[in-house]
This record gives structure tokens, C-alpha cells and sequence, in this order.
């Protein structure tokens, strides 16, 4: 080959090596930008998911926000309903009677009349406004004596009930006008007449310091309202009230057949010649022992029957009915019987649906029992058209649960999150439920509140 032919050859390889250096560099320089437009779009991808992530955490507890607030707004609603019922019931029933309070003079009335009105009021809590004035007008007379105390004392008492006031957590002793009240009704004593009445007002102050914030049924405070309610008599000595402050300390306490005893008692005790002419503070003290009673028979049944068990559950069969035909056990029956006993009396009340649900709610345990889950959902269903409720709303996710009907469920789950775990009362769900049941509820209110421990201590 000559040197020109090799020239050429090697002119040649070198334009080749040129050319491949170029599309080398050239490759090289789009990988290196290539590279470095991935590290930029995973960079802006980072950022842009970054963001979206911290946006919707925002979406997240701004929706938990709302949640939370229409869940607030929804009860507030329904309290503020039944605080315009409860004022519209008083003005209807305060004009009703001031027509009839002036009929006559309570200057006029002699003091055996005002003794019988004052044994209403402490033993049954009747009292209308013309009660209320005859018992002031009375106890503002000049006397120091046992009579005179027992009125000071009533007089205490109802002024005690028209303020609102409550014995609130971290006051010491009672307050000022209940302490006057005491003092009287201690005075009242002096008189063996008059002593049944004077205990009973002791026993009255006991109670709303046992039911009051400060206490909320401690053992000691219902410990002095045994006492005090002992003191007034054998039980035959005892009217509606007495026995219906002892049944709640009973049932607060876990005292069920005792509890279940008073109850009984005390709505044997009603007059059913006073159904002409009922008296709404009486009528509410029924409507709550009717409540109590259902509840308590309730817990029942895991009870062993004897003959005090069996006596205190004719007595409520008595007063609420065998609860007819139908499905369910006897007792669960007997229990909504007496639980639409209260109902009604909350309608007779003229209290709101989302008040009468306050006794509705609990025949939804009565389902649990008999293991109706079905009924339970469809019960707790219905409860929940009306109001927001603690009890209802487990009952809703642990019936919704067992039949699988997820959307209920998790709605009812939700619900349960809202309310405060301390608002479930766990021990007398306990008494409610049965310990399979419970430890389902138990476990179901934790994991709604961050796996907080539950339990009844």
C-alpha cells in the first residue's frame, strides 16, 4: 500500500475516532442531563409530595374539626330544645296554677293543713306554687318551736330548689342555705310528732349532697343516706322519695337486689287516687324510679332467683306489667315494660323526643341479653334519629358489628370517639352487659380513644 493510501487509512480512522469521540461526549453530556433532570423532577416530586401530604393532613383535621364541631352542635341543639320545653312546661304550669292560687288565702289556712302540704313535699315532692307559698308565708311567722323549724326547714328546701344551685367538686361542707335547712329540721327533732318529717328532711339534704358533683354517690355520702332514710322508720314508714334516694344509692353502688327492692317500693307507694290531679315534681320522681327500676332489672339477670329476688320483681310487675307477648326472655320483657313506663311519664312531662330518649336508650341492653343483635341495631337505630347518646351509640356499633353491616358500624364507631371515655361509665355497663358482650365494649371504646385502658375500678 502507498504512503498515500495509507494516509488516507489513517486520516480515515482518525475522522471515525473524531466522530465516535463526538457522539461519545454528546451521549455522555444527555446522560449527565438526563440525570440530572431526574434528580430535579425527583427533587419537585419530593417537594410537590411533601406539600400534598402536609395538605392533607390539614384536609384530614380540619374535616375531624368539623366532624367534631356538627357532633357538638347536634347535642348542643337538643339540650337547648329541652331547655325550652322544660321553660315552657314551667310557664304553662305557673300560670295554670296562680289562676287557682288566689282562690284563697293562705293566711287562712290552719297548721294542720300546712303540715299535711309539707309532708307532700318531703315525702312525695308534690308542691304547687300555692304549696310553695302557703309553706313561706308560714315559716316567716314569728315561733321557735318544733313546728316552726319543720317549715324553716321546708322553706330551705324549696328555695334550695328554685336557685339551680348544686354542691359543686371542691366545696367544702354544705352550702349556706342547706346548712340552715339541716340546723332547722335537727330543731324539728325536739318533737316525736314531728320527727318522721324533720328526718326526712335530713335525709333529703344527704341525698343532694350524695347525687351532687362534689360526692357523685361516693360510699360514704350514700352510706349517711342510708342512715338517715333508716332513721325515719321501718320501710312501711317510708314515702315515694325516701325509698326512691336510697334505690339510687343502692343502684349507684352496685347493690342491685336492694336497689331493685327500693325501687319496687317505692312506685307501690304511688296514690293512684292522685292520677286526677298529678303534680309534675311527683310525676318526675316516678318517671325516674321507673328508669332506675328498668335499669336495675337489667342487671338481674345474672343473678341466682330467691325468694327476695323473686318478691322485688312481682312488686315491679305490679307497678309496670309482664310486658305482654312478643319476643325476648320474661325479665327483658318485664325491664321494657317498666322502661315505657318512664317513657310515657316523660311524654305526660311534655319532654322532648331526645329527652324520653334518656330511658329509651337503655332497653337496648335488653336486646344485648337476649343476643337479638338485630333488635339491638334496629332499636339503637331509632334511639339515634332523636339525639346523640353515649350508651346508644356503642350499642349501635356492637350490634352493627355483629350482624356485618360495616357503614353503621363505623359511623356508630366514630360517634363512640367522640364522647369521653369517663362518659360510658364502665361499671355499670359491666352490670349491663354480659361479660362477653362487655369485654367487646370494652375493647371497642379503647381503640376509639388511643388504646386508653378501660375498665371498671
Amino acid at each position: 500500500m502507498s504512503d498515500a493510501a495509507d494516509r488516507q487509512l489513517i486520516e480515515l480512522v482518525s475522522r471515525e475516532q473524531r466522530g465516535l469521540r463526538t457522539i461519545l461526549v454528546a451521549g455522555i453530556t444527555t446522560l449527565v442531563l438526563v440525570v440530572m433532570m431526574s434528580a430535579g423532577l425527583g427533587v419537585y416530586y419530593y417537594v410537590v409530595a411533601k406539600d400534598l401530604s402536609v395538605k392533607s393532613e390539614r384536609l384530614t383535621a380540619d374535616s375531624d374539626r368539623l366532624e367534631r364541631h356538627a357532633f357538638t352542635m347536634r347535642r348542643d341543639i337538643d339540650q337547648q330544645n329541652n331547655r325550652v320545653a322544660a321553660q315552657e312546661a314551667a310557664i304553662r304550669r305557673a300560670y295554670d296554677e296562680m289562676r287557682q292560687m288566689y282562690a284563697g288565702s293562705a293566711e287562712e289556712q290552719a297548721l294542720d293543713k300546712v303540715l299535711t302540704v309539707v309532708a307532700g313535699y318531703l315525702e312525695r315532692g308534690r308542691h304547687s306554687l300555692a304549696d310553695e307559698r302557703l309553706i313561706e308565708i308560714q315559716s316567716a311567722k314569728p315561733g321557735e318551736g318544733a313546728e316552726g323549724a319543720l317549715l324553716k326547714g321546708a322553706a330551705g328546701l324549696l328555695a334550695w330548689e328554685r336557685s339551680g344551685a348544686q354542691i359543686k367538686k371542691g366545696d367544702t361542707g354544705l352550702p349556706e342555705p342547706l346548712q340552715a335547712a339541716q340546723e332547722s329540721f335537727n330543731t324539728a327533732l325536739a318533737d316525736p310528732a314531728l320527727q318522721p318529717l324533720a328526718q326526712t328532711g335530713l335525709a333529703w339534704i344527704s341525698f343532694i349532697e350524695a347525687s351532687s358533683p362534689r360526692s357523685s354517690y361516693t360510699l360514704a355520702d350514700c352510706q349517711r343516706v342510708d342512715a338517715t332514710v333508716g332513721q325515719i322508720g321501718n320501710d312501711d314508714m317510708l314515702g315515694l322519695q325516701p325509698l326512691y334516694w336510697r334505690a339510687q344509692c343502692n343502684r349507684k353502688l352496685g347493690r342491685t337486689r336492694e336497689a331493685l327492692s327500693d325501687y319496687s317500693l317505692a312506685l307501690n307507694r304511688v296514690d293512684p287516687a292522685a292520677a286526677d290531679t298529678p303534680d309534675p315534681a311527683e310525676q318526675l320522681i316516678q318517671m325516674n324510679a321507673f328508669h332506675g327500676l328498668g335499669t336495675v332489672l337489667i342487671t338481674t339477670a345474672d343473678l341466682p332467683s330467691d325468694e327476695g329476688i323473686d318478691a322485688a320483681r312481682a312488686l315491679a310487675e305490679r307497678v309496670c306489667g309482664s310486658g305482654g307477648a312478643g319476643d325476648g326472655s320474661a325479665l327483658m320483657k318485664l325491664t321494657r315494660a317498666c322502661l315505657d313506663k318512664a317513657i310515657a311519664l316523660r311524654v305526660d312531662l311534655g319532654q322532648t323526643e331526645n329527652q324520653q330518649s334518656g330511658s329509651a336508650e337503655n332497653k337496648g341492653f335488653t336486646y344485648l341479653r337476649d343476643g337479638d343483635f338485630p333488635g339491638a341495631l334496629a332499636h339503637s337505630r331509632e334511639v339515634e334519629k332523636t339525639g346523640l347518646f353515649a350508651w346508644n351509640e356503642l350499642v349501635r356499633a356492637l350490634s352493627a358489628e355483629a350482624v356485618g353491616d360495616e357503614g353503621i358500624a363505623r359511623e356508630a364507631r366514630r360517634n363512640v370517639s367522640m364522647f369521653e371515655p369517663e362518659g360510658f361509665n364502665t361499671c355499670e355497663l359491666k352490670a349491663l352487659m354480659t361479660p362477653e358482650v362487655y369485654e367487646s365494649a370494652r375493647a371497642l371504646i379503647s381503640s376509639e380513644h388511643d388504646g386508653i385502658e378501660v375498665a371498671c375500678n
